[in-house]
């Protein structure tokens, strides 16, 4: 009897594992096209970055779609120099993705 609720309790434990989906492609899209909106405005640069950290979110909003990054979110903090002071951006983890992705874009051509 022991042996068989193990058995179910696995079973049920291990039906649906907890898994994080990727964003589908057209949100990755959308947050593409706000990248590039927010480098070609000169909001977020393109240069290289003095640091980057990552860690649980700050509830401080992402540099890329303003939404906060709570701390059951993973955060991206770039420092980048500025003109005349160090900036710093926060993203969320696909936020980042699509920064980078745009940025190399943007090198590559």
């Amino acid at each position: 009897m022991l042996m068989e609720i193990a058995e179910i309790a696995g079973y049920v434990r291990h039906r649906e594992p907890e898994v994080q989906l990727m964003p589908s492609a057209r949100r990755e899209e959308e947050l593409r096209a706000r990248a590039r909106e927010l480098i070609s405005d000169g909001r977020l640069p393109c240069s290289k970055h003095l640091r980057t950290w990552g860690g649980r979110g700050s509830n401080q909003p992402c540099a890329l779609c303003g939404e906060l990054i709570t701390p059951d979110e993973v955060e991206y903090e770039i420092e980048s120099l500025g003109p005349d002071s160090v900036r710093v951006f926060r993203f969320h983890f696909p936020c980042h993705d699509a920064w980078q992705h745009e940025c190399s874009e943007q090198t590559s051509s």
